[in-house]
């Protein structure tokens, strides 16, 4: 009875050790469970309807083809249709990098998005944030807060955009720099972002019952 028992517990240690490396050496991040229907690419190849989103997958969504990635009951991220984006899992967080298109955030302090030219976008708290993020084929991007309040920031700037409010980040040509080699000054793009009143009062009641169906609606002012 001693044999079988210890030969028991090597069995059970043994599979234990090997199953060690396995974990340790899990892929990437997991991000959440991808659902969605009609044109969608996820890495470059047809999505077909529901799927597990990792750290690294590229999307793509087509006409009229959204996608709406659920990490918990608190973190949901929708992909509109004509969106090209970059998921990421960092810092025990989602990372949504836009590259052209629109997503929507709800989230209660664990999802951001990253726009191109160094610009970042973070819920203000833990508390629940419902935003549009933007990102426009001139190259600006608008950051539209319905409930809660986000960081917008790029490098020289970081400033809160509170519910009701969007924020517009484009490039400023009227800047100038004098530049080492010909000491002449030339115009340079310098990122702005500019706080408008671009939500209003129905908008924000017309996203909060649009929660109930579990994630945000877009809604034009």
């Amino acid at each position: 009875m001693k044999s079988l028992g210890r030969q028991a517990i090597a069995v059970f240690l043994s599979g234990i050790l090997v199953g060690l490396p396995v974990l340790a050496s899990s892929p990437r991040g997991l991000v959440g469970v991808a659902q969605g229907t009609g044109t969608i690419q996820i890495n470059g190849q047809p999505f077909g309807g529901q799927a597990s989103l990792f750290s690294g997958d590229r999307i793509l969504t087509g006409a009229a083809s959204p996608l709406t990635v659920i990490s918990s009951p608190a973190e949901r991220i929708r992909f509109e249709p004509g969106t090209s984006a970059q998921v990421a899992r960092e810092n025990q967080a989602n990372v949504v990098r836009l590259s052209l298109g629109a997503i929507e955030l709800r989230t209660a302090g664990a999802t951001n998005a990253e726009l191109p030219n160094g610009v970042s976008v973070r819920p203000a708290s833990s508390t629940t944030t419902l935003a549009q993020v933007s990102r426009l084929s001139n190259g600006t991007s608008e950051v539209a807060v319905y409930k809660g309040s986000v960081e917008v920031a790029n490098a020289t700037e970081n400033v809160t955009v509170a519910a009701g409010h969007t924020a517009i980040i484009g490039a400023d040509t009227a800047a100038t720099q004098t530049t080492d080699q010909d000491k002449k000054k030339k115009k340079k793009k310098v990122w702005a972002i500019v706080i408008t009143a671009g939500v209003s009062a129905g908008a924000v009641a017309a996203i909060l019952v649009n929660e109930k169906t579990n994630f945000v609606s877009v809604v034009d002012p």
